[in-house]
């Protein structure tokens, strides 16, 4: 179980980085042929965008860490209490 769990995290881990270069070459590319006036106010909205996507990151993985440690619980679950003794079962007060 928590082999599966470490191998779909490694995973997304590998593609989001994959992605973020594919993507941090582009938006190179665009900055090297923009003025420089423009470069920055670019760059200004794109580091915006990139802390919100680095912070809904973070609330994913925390969601899926949530969602792992229900289910882990669901499956382990919890012994059953003993059965309750009836009032006319139990030894008489002395």
């Amino acid at each position: 179980m928590i082999g599966v769990v470490i191998a779909i995290l490694g995973i997304v881990v590998l593609g989001a980085r994959a992605t973020d270069g594919v993507r941090t070459a582009q938006i190179e590319s665009v900055l090297q042929r923009l003025p420089t006036a423009e470069a920055a106010a670019y760059y200004d909205g794109l580091r915006r965008r990139l802390r919100r996507i680095a912070v809904m990151r973070g609330v994913a993985l925390l969601a899926l860490l949530a969602i792992f440690y229900v289910f882990r619980q669901r499956l382990i679950g919890r012994p059953a209490p003993p059965p309750a003794v009836p009032a006319a079962v139990q030894p008489a007060a002395r």
